[in-house]
């Protein structure tokens, strides 16, 4: 793992120090926070100021779909993937293969014409539509015009907006395999991708190979070896977009797409690539389509028992919660994991009438949009939503919509405003990055990116320059000779206030949500100024508030020991450790710490009133007693003594312990069950594997290696990436050539 990309840049530093911190942050501690309305509110809140809005345009939505870029609001997006560029090979690119959508291959291409370029390097997807067409505002001699240049000049409207070439997709993944092979060509490979994001004024690049290993189309190049490759790919990218950021002073993203099946998990290693990359678009759809005879849903959110009682293909593993779930257990960080959304539907025409239509056997595909099978949004809510013979339906175990028509016997799936809003509350639920949407041009009327960016941004624009108000009335509430509390009122925003910084004269003392605090570890009889600063979600900072000038209380000569710690008592055991809380100890100046005893030996001391002693043998009875100390070294009495004994553990897994690094695979024993660690984490007490089912999984009785006695909860495995997990796309070369996605 890199732990610090950009030297220049903290917030980058934060988001690479650790992904097990990150995940923790944003997954874990919502679910140990003492309220759980509380928690709740957290959680929601972090979503709004930290989610990202990831649409794909496709190159071809300006032909005959007559969709440009200056279509797009930048405003209620973070970030915009352009799809697609293409790879270079012995002077081609694209693809043959007469299974895709577009089988031919053109000339490696720039802005001017015909290039000489290594194999690997990444180049123009469609140099007319990309980066010569001349849009309203163009001059004629202007070198770079085309989608490129107008996407550039989004960001004018919105500056906070980021922009990403997208390589490959369904159809230009071809060499992908052949590239990540060989080193010269990854090399080629990366410092291409610089050199694009470089001269056409991009932020990053999204890599979306369909498939390592797998191999997509049946042309494309595919071997064994492309699990491990695609990780070396990605790193050889990653290096080059940091010596760029060094020279350029900017920030570069690299994202993937990752396929939403067992199968593209088992053949990539998600944990090593998400620790390369800034987040993964996983792309939850075309789960189900007219490319299989039976309805399903493009999009499910959660399994449907109904479908596998229909025998529908996958019914169990294909859909969005159990993708999400495998891409998490196998080491993805829920910071970094964007869902995707399809702003499309499929549809199957000949359908059976019975249930509605739902999985039910058909014939072929329905009419689509523009291609058969293939609805865009904007088609299905102004032609088909209770409309011409058609009836909305709702699954309430799939949480999606569906239409059919019993006349014609053609059935729909697609995604509604009701089923992206159960979507943006799992997003947020599970602390996931964000939503990704394929693509622009399917929602036209912007119902379900409205939907998208209130949920997730909480319907503000994403551009807020507008800093808090100065918190007013500072002053100090409190002193002693050590420490000083201070209050103030709140300041006003025109999102909102997130916190407060708290400055001891120019440096940050304590960041707070709070409009009051204690700063401690001041110096006795010393004069200190405070101030105090409002921050918002944008990173706006007010100006200070009104300076209050403390000073701290002389230390008197102190005999006086604190008082006993009352209530010990046992909040947790292990076979190995028992956890202990007491309350607090009063002072005349201040308690600095507790210790605690086992017996007449110290086995700990805290600064808080609970702990954790570790070490112990299983199934022992022990006596723990507490003291607490003051900073002149006074002693109070020992406490009340408390007996507990420790579990007896299961031979073979070592027992649950806090404070103990642990990764996905690991088992331990708690209470007399085993668990297997689900998510790399650090424990703290408050974490046993009972209290928190998202990193730790209970063991069925049985026999596996290294443990006798238990076994990991059955895993359903594929063999093959299949069709119904990528989407589809056309790329014209030429305008006017017909799209057919």
């Amino acid at each position: 793992m890199k732990i610090e990309r950009d030297t220049m840049k903290f917030k980058k530093c934060v988001r690479n120090v650790l992904m097990v911190g990150a995940l923790l942050v944003t997954s874990v501690l919502p679910m140990v926070a003492q309220s759980a309305q509380a928690e709740e509110y957290q959680a929601e809140a972090t979503a709004v100021s930290n989610s990202k809005i990831i649409g794909y345009y496709p190159s071809w939505a300006a032909y005959g779909r007559n969709y440009n870029v200056t279509d797009i609001d930048p405003n209620k997006v973070t970030h915009i993937n352009y799809a697609f560029a293409d790879i270079c090979w012995n002077g081609r690119h694209g693809n043959s293969d007469p299974t895709g959508p577009n089988p031919q291959t053109w000339a490696c291409q720039d802005e001017v014409g015909n290039i000489n370029a290594p194999n690997g390097t990444v180049v123009l997807g469609d140099p007319w539509i990309d980066v010569q067409k001349s849009f309203p505002g163009d001059k004629w001699d202007q070198p770079i015009r085309g989608n490129l240049n107008q996407l550039a000049k989004l960001k004018q409207k919105n500056p906070q907006l980021k922009t990403l070439i997208s390589i490959g997709g369904w159809t230009w993944s071809n060499r992908f395999s052949d590239v990540a092979a060989d080193p010269a060509a990854r090399q080629a490979f990366a410092q291409s991708s610089v050199d694009f994001i470089r001269k056409y004024q991009m932020d990053g690049v999204d890599l979306d190979w369909e498939y390592p290993v797998s191999g997509g189309l049946a042309g494309n190049s595919k071997r064994p070896e492309d699990k491990q490759n695609y990780t070396l790919l990605l790193k050889a990218v990653r290096d080059k977009l940091d010596a760029a950021e060094v020279t350029d002073g900017k920030e570069y993203y690299l994202t993937i797409a990752s396929g939403a099946s067992p199968s593209y998990a088992a053949n990539t290693e998600l944990g090593n690539i998400a620790r390369i990359v800034d987040w993964i678009n996983i792309m939850t759809y075309d789960f189900y389509g007219a490319f299989q005879n039976q309805t399903g849903h493009n999009a499910p959110l959660a399994y449907d028992p109904a479908a596998g009682a229909a025998g529908l293909p996958n019914a169990q593993t294909y859909n969005v919660q159990t993708a999400v779930e495998g891409h998490l257990r196998d080491g993805v960080p829920a910071s970094k994991l964007v869902l995707g959304l399809p702003f499309y539907g499929r549809g199957w025409s000949g359908c059976g009438t019975s249930n509605n239509g739902e999985y039910q056997n058909c014939t072929g595909p329905s009419t689509g949009t523009w291609e058969p099978g293939m609805l865009d949004f904007t088609d299905i809510q102004n032609n088909y939503v209770n409309k011409n013979g058609f009836t909305r339906h709702w699954n309430d175990a799939a949480k999606v919509p569906y239409l059919f028509n019993p006349a014609s016997k053609t059935y729909i799936s697609y995604d509604d405003v009701t089923s992206i809003g159960h979507k943006t509350s799992y997003i947020t639920s599970k602390g996931l990055a964000g939503a990704m949407f394929w693509e622009f041009s399917g929602d036209r009327n912007k119902a379900l990116l409205d939907k998208v960016y209130g949920d997730l941004l909480g319907g503000t624009a994403p551009i807020d320059n507008v800093p808090p108000t100065a918190p007013a009335n500072l002053q100090s509430t409190a002193k002693t000779a050590t420490s000083v509390s201070l209050s103030w009122g709140a300041a006003t925003d025109n999102v909102g206030v997130t916190g407060y910084e708290v400055y001891n004269g120019t440096q940050l003392a304590k960041t707070v949500t709070g409009t009051t605090t204690t700063i401690s570890g001041l110096t006795s009889g010393t004069a200190y100024q405070f101030t105090v600063k409002a921050k918002d979600a944008a990173g706006n900072s007010s100006v200070a508030s009104n300076e209050v000038a403390v000073t701290t209380d002389t230390i008197q000569p102190d005999n006086q020991p604190p008082s006993t710690p009352s209530n010990l008592v046992i909040t947790g055991k292990t076979g190995t450790s028992i956890s202990l809380g007491w309350a607090a100890s009063t002072d005349n100046i201040a308690v600095t710490n507790y210790e605690v005893y086992n017996g007449t030996a110290l086995a700990v001391d805290v600064t808080t009133t609970n702990a954790t002693v570790t070490g112990l043998t299983p199934n022992t009875s022990y006596t723990f007693s507490v003291v607490a100390k003051d900073a002149a070294g006074n002693s109070s009495q020992k406490s009340v003594e408390v007996v507990g004994v420790t579990d007896a553990t299961n031979p073979g897994a070592p027992a649950w312990a806090p404070n103990v690094n642990y990764v996905a695979g690991d088992l331990v024993s708690y209470q007399g069950k085993v668990y297997k660690c689900l998510q790399p984490h650090t424990s703290l007490v408050g974490w046993e594997p009972p209290n928190v089912a998202a990193l730790w999984q209970v063991q069925q009785q049985a026999a596996v290696e290294g443990v006798e006695g238990y076994v990991d909860e059955p895993v359903v495995e594929e063999t093959e990436e299949t069709e119904g997990t990528e989407e589809t796309e056309q790329t014209p070369e030429t305008e006017g050539n017909a799209d057919t996605q």
